[in-house]
C-alpha cells in the first residue's frame, strides 16, 4: 500500500504516516491553463490524499487525470481521502436544464475506479448516494470541535439544515442544542430568529454550527439573535472556512471565537482532520 498525496495536501498526508511508504504527485502547469500530473510510484492499493480548495476547477481536473493514470498503472484499489468535497451544495436542479454538479462529480470519481472516498462534513450526506457503486464515509469531527470549546452551555444550528451537527457536537459536550426559525414581522418586514425549542440563552455561552462559512451572513445573523436573547458569550464551529470578501471582519464583530478545521486552510483552524482521517482510511485497508 501507497499513501500519494498532492503537493497541497502534504500536511494531512504526512498524518497518515506510517500507513505505508509515500510519494507526492508530480505537478506542472502549461501557459495555455493546462496541467500535467506524474505519479512516480505505486502499489496495488492506494490512499490518494487530495485538498481541492481552492482552485477548485483546476485541483479537480488534476485529481480526475492522476485518477486515470493510476488505472493505467495497474492499481487494484484507490482510497481516497478529500477533506473538503467540491460542489456539494450543487446537490440538486433548482431550475430546468441545471446539471446535478455534485453528481457530476461523484460519477466521475466512480468511473475512473475510486473504491472508497473519505471525506469530512458533506453539505447534505445524501450526495453521496450518486455514487452507488462507492463507500463514502462522510466524518463530522464533533469530539474534536468538543475539546477545542469545552465550555459551552447550549449548540445552536443557524437553521434546520445543520441540525445533525448541533445534535453532534452537542452530544460530545453533553449539552442540550436547538436551531432557529426565521420568523418574518408581516407589518416591517423584519426577520427574527427564534430557537425552536424553547431554551433560555441567558447568561449562556453558545456555540453556532455550520458545515461552510462563506461571506459570514448567516453566522453573524444568527450570532446577533443570540446576543439579543441574552447569550453571555457566542462562538462558533465551522468546518470549511473558506473565509470570502469581508468574511473576517463581519464575523468578529459577533463572535467571541471561531474555530475551524484545517480541511482549508486559514488563520482560525485549530482542528486537525488528519488524524480523523487517519482513523477512517484505516477501517477501510
Amino acid at each position: 500500500m501507497r499513501v500519494l498525496s498532492f503537493p497541497n495536501a502534504l500536511d494531512i498526508a504526512y498524518e497518515l504516516g506510517g500507513l505505508g511508504p509515500f510519494s507526492q504527485v508530480e505537478e506542472r502547469g502549461f501557459p495555455d491553463g493546462e496541467v500535467l500530473v506524474r505519479v512516480p510510484e505505486a502499489d496495488e492499493v492506494v490512499v490518494l490524499v487530495a485538498r481541492l480548495y481552492p482552485s477548485v476547477n483546476d485541483n479537480l481536473v488534476k485529481l480526475l487525470i492522476t485518477l486515470d493514470a493510476l488505472n493505467d498503472m495497474g492499481v487494484r484499489k484507490i482510497v481516497l481521502a478529500i477533506p473538503y468535497m467540491p460542489y456539494a451544495r450543487q446537490d440538486r436542479r433548482f431550475r430546468p436544464g441545471e446539471p446535478i454538479s455534485s453528481k457530476t462529480v461523484f460519477k466521475l470519481l466512480s468511473q475512473l475506479g475510486v473504491s472508497a472516498i473519505v471525506t469530512v462534513d458533506l453539505h447534505k450526506e445524501y450526495v453521496a448516494e450518486y455514487a452507488p457503486r462507492v463507500l463514502v464515509r462522510n466524518i463530522y469531527p464533533a469530539e474534536e470541535f468538543a475539546k477545542a470549546l469545552p465550555n459551552v452551555d447550549v449548540v445552536i444550528s443557524p437553521d434546520f439544515g445543520s441540525i445533525r451537527r448541533a445534535e453532534s457536537l452537542a452530544k460530545a459536550l453533553r449539552v442540550p442544542y436547538t436551531y432557529f426559525e426565521k420568523y418574518r414581522d408581516r407589518n416591517t418586514g423584519a426577520i427574527t430568529l427564534i430557537p425552536r425549542q424553547e431554551l433560555d440563552l441567558r447568561n449562556k455561552s453558545v456555540v453556532l454550527v455550520d458545515d461552510i462559512l462563506s461571506t459570514g451572513g448567516t453566522l453573524v445573523e444568527a450570532c446577533r439573535s443570540a446576543r439579543t436573547l441574552g447569550a453571555s458569550a457566542v462562538y462558533a464551529a465551522v468546518t470549511h472556512c473558506q473565509l470570502l470578501k469581508d468574511a473576517r471582519e463581519r464575523v468578529r464583530s459577533c463572535v467571541d471565537r471561531l474555530v475551524c478545521t484545517d480541511s482549508i486552510l486559514n488563520e482560525f483552524a485549530e482542528v486537525k482532520i488528519g488524524p480523523v482521517l487517519r482513523r477512517e482510511v484505516e477501517a477501510l485497508l
